[in-house]
């Protein structure tokens, strides 16, 4: 039985309701007059297809694509909804295809998968034809996500006993849920590391997102040590495993978008450098009422990175909204 999907138009020329079926298999877009609305109705259909999860029509779709860009296009539409529907395997099999748009086609396909019942270590083995290193990275960041995020318990158990690559990772996607299941209460969401895990209300899977930001918009703080994030950004690693921890309560409270610049005040002169300049970029980035006179009290300041904030942030106001997400 064929699938056509349909959608109505509100009227046509005479007044009345008009109904349009889109194509459903590759062989129907060999109706399309022109060799170029044949290429996109083959891209929708194979994302389409892939969308249910059809991974044999959505390859045989692609292959019906010659033109180098839409190829590209492709396997980029194919790989992340692919991903969407739980694929995730063949979504980044089709994400390593897709030439120019490969690198958003794996964050895209990493950061929509739903969580699943996989192994850390079958995510981990996904990554590798993605810059293997830093592809194993996000596939481990994005399976703590999933193993703590909207779950309704922060249990720090499973983040403390980690292993090495994965402490960071795992201690980040723990202080995302202390945090929200805190309510931004950065002292409530710490007594829950290593003692009675926070608890409260589970997320839908497609309410388990938050604010996030680029990555590093400096060179010196771009050497730091760092780990992927949500949907593509980075958080700085810390020298110890508490500092860490503090950076990833800190990473924590920016995701959650109640949160406030002066969450992050109380940090701005901390000493540890790495703490401070999370606080930093995070306060520097939302709307409060004292934002030019903190920043520009801090001017002067001898460390390079913070030099390098106050600066750019006093130049374009970016408590005003620049930068955020």
């Amino acid at each position: 039985m064929m699938l056509i999907a349909a959608f109505v138009i509100m009227e046509g020329c005479d007044g009345e309701p008009k109904t349009l079926t889109m194509p459903a298999h590759p062989a129907d877009c060999d109706a399309e007059p022109a060799a170029e609305l044949r290429t996109l109705c083959l891209v929708q259909v194979a994302a389409d297809r892939a969308r249910e999860g059809d991974v044999d029509e959505a390859r045989a779709a692609c292959a019906g694509v010659t033109e180098g860009v839409w190829m590209d296009e492709c396997h980029f539409r194919t790989g992340e909804e692919l991903a969407r529907a739980g694929r995730m395997k063949e979504g980044l099999e089709f994400c390593a295809k897709a030439g120019r748009f490969r690198g958003f086609c794996f964050t895209h396909a990493v950061w929509n998968a739903p969580p699943d019942d996989a192994p850390l270590a079958a995510w981990e083995a996904l990554g590798t034809p993605f810059e293997a290193e830093e592809g194993v990275a996000s596939l481990r960041a994005r399976w703590w996500f999933n193993h703590y995020v909207g779950t309704g318990l922060a249990d720090s158990a499973a983040a403390i006993a980690a292993p090495p690559e994965s402490a960071a990772a795992a201690r980040g996607a723990w202080a995302i849920e202390a945090i929200r299941l805190c309510d931004g209460d950065i002292p409530c969401a710490h007594t829950g590391w290593g003692s009675t895990a926070p608890a409260g209300p589970p997320l839908a899977p497609n309410r388990r997102v938050g604010r996030y930001d680029l990555p590093f918009p400096f060179e010196a703080e771009r050497a730091l040590p760092s780990v992927p994030g949500f949907a593509g950004s980075r958080r700085l690693v810390g020298e110890t495993a508490d500092e860490d921890l503090m950076i990833a309560l800190l990473e924590g409270v920016w995701f959650h978008e109640k949160s406030g610049a002066s969450a992050f005040a109380a940090w701005l002169d901390d000493p540890r450098p790495r703490v401070r300049y999370t606080a930093l970029r995070c306060f520097r980035s939302l709307p409060s009422p004292d934002a030019e006179a903190v920043l520009t009290a801090m001017r002067g300041d001898l460390d390079p990175i913070v030099a390098a904030h106050i600066d750019d942030a006093l130049k374009f106001e970016t408590w005003k909204g620049k930068g955020t997400k």
